[in-house]
C-alpha cells in the first residue's frame, strides 16, 4: 500500500510540474506535446484512486466530494479573486469589465470566459467534480466493464461533438467532463489489472509509446492546426486526441514507475491541488512583471530557460504555502484541523 501511494504521489507530482512548466511561455511544440496527454493524465490518476464502494449512499459520495472539492475551489477562487481586484487597481491587468462578475463567475464556472478570468487553472476542481458525479452514476448502473467502457466512449463523443459544434464552454464545465470522463474511468479500470500489466513495465514499451504519442500527436495538431487543449476545447481528431492522450499516459507512468522516489516530487504530490490554485494566478503573474522584457522573445534557449525559472520559483515558493494552509488552514483544503 506504501508503495502504491508512493507510485502516485510521485506521479501527481510529476504531473503537477509538467502542468507548471506548459502553463509558461514555453516554446509552441515542447507546449503542444505536453498538453497531449497532461490533463487526462491528471483525470486517470482521478480515476485510479476512484473508489464509490467505500460510500454506502449517494449522499455521503457527494458531501465527500463537495468538501475535497468544491470547498477549495470556492476557498481559493475567493484567494486568487483578491489578488486579481489587487492587480486590477495596479494597473497590471486587461481586464476592463465588472469586477462583480468574476466573482459572480466564480459560481457559474465558466471556463475561458471574463467570469473567470480571476481563476486560472481552478477550472480542473469543478470539472473534476462533475467527472467523478458523472463516473458514479456510470459505475453504481452498469455493472458490467463491457457496458460501463460504452458508456465512456459515448459521454466523450457526446463532449467532443460538443466542443465541434457548439464551442461554449458550459457551467462548471460539464462538456469538458463528458470528455474527461472516459479517462477517468480507463483510470479505475486500470486500478483492477495493474498487477497483470506490471510485466509490461519496461523500457521497451515506454518507447513504443512515448513514438506513438510523439506521432499522433504530431499528426493531430497538422490536421487540425492547433495544440490539444482541454481547456479551450480543443481536440483536433477525435481517434488521434484519445490515442495521444492514453499513449501518453502509459508512457508517463511506466516512467515514473521506473523513477526512484523522490521527496520534492512527492511532497508536490501530496499538495497538487495547492500548486494548481496558486502557481498561474499568482506566481506567475509576479514573475510575469520581473520577466515582462524577456517573454515575447523568439530565442528557443531563452523560452525554456525563462520556464524552467517560473517552474522552479513556483515550486520553491508555494512548498511552504501548502505546509502553512495544511498545518493551520486546513478548512480551505476542506478538512477538519487535527
Amino acid at each position: 500500500m506504501k508503495r502504491r501511494l508512493e507510485w502516485l504521489d510521485m506521479g501527481k507530482g510529476i504531473g503537477m510540474v509538467l502542468v507548471i512548466f506548459a502553463h509558461d511561455h514555453i516554446p509552441k511544440p515542447l507546449k503542444a506535446y505536453i498538453y497531449t496527454f497532461h490533463m487526462p493524465l491528471f483525470f486517470f490518476l482521478s480515476g485510479y484512486l476512484f473508489s464509490p464502494a467505500k460510500y454506502q449512499r449517494f449522499s455521503a459520495f457527494f458531501t465527500s466530494k463537495f468538501k475535497s472539492l468544491i470547498i477549495p475551489y470556492f476557498s481559493f477562487s475567493l484567494i486568487v479573486y483578491v489578488w486579481f481586484l489587487f492587480r486590477y487597481k495596479m494597473g497590471d491587468t486587461d481586464y476592463s469589465g465588472s469586477l462583480f462578475k468574476p466573482l459572480l463567475g466564480t459560481i457559474i464556472g465558466e471556463r475561458n470566459t471574463d467570469w473567470t478570468v480571476h481563476s486560472g487553472a481552478l477550472w480542473f476542481l469543478t470539472c473534476l467534480f462533475i467527472t467523478e458525479l458523472l463516473f458514479y452514476f456510470i459505475q453504481t448502473r452498469l455493472k458490467n466493464n463491457l457496458f460501463v467502457a460504452i458508456a465512456l466512449i459515448i459521454s466523450s463523443l457526446i463532449g467532443y461533438l460538443y466542443s465541434e459544434f457548439l464551442e461554449t464552454p458550459l457551467p462548471w464545465n460539464i462538456d469538458a467532463a463528458s470528455m474527461a470522463v472516459l479517462f477517468l474511468g480507463v483510470g479505475y479500470m486500470y486500478k483492477d489489472s495493474t498487477e497483470k500489466l506490471s510485466r509490461f513495465i519496461n523500457l521497451k514499451v515506454l518507447l513504443i509509446f512515448c513514438f506513438l504519442n510523439m506521432l499522433t500527436g504530431y499528426v493531430n495538431y497538422q490536421l487540425s492546426g492547433e495544440r490539444i487543449d482541454m481547456y479551450e476545447s480543443q481536440y483536433g481528431n477525435y481517434v488521434l486526441f484519445v490515442i495521444s492522450a492514453f499513449s501518453g499516459i502509459i508512457a508517463f507512468l511506466i516512467a515514473v514507475q521506473k523513477i526512484r522516489a523522490n521527496a520534492v516530487f512527492q511532497y508536490i504530490g501530496q499538495n497538487s491541488l495547492i500548486y494548481l490554485a496558486l502557481h498561474q494566478s499568482i506566481v506567475f503573474s509576479i514573475l510575469d512583471m520581473v520577466f515582462k522584457k524577456l517573454l515575447d522573445t523568439e530565442s528557443l534557449i531563452i523560452s525554456i530557460l525563462i520556464g524552467t525559472i517560473y517552474t522552479v520559483i513556483s515550486i520553491i515558493s508555494i512548498a511552504p504555502v501548502a505546509y502553512f494552509i495544511r498545518k493551520d488552514f486546513p478548512y480551505i483544503l476542506g478538512k477538519s484541523k487535527i
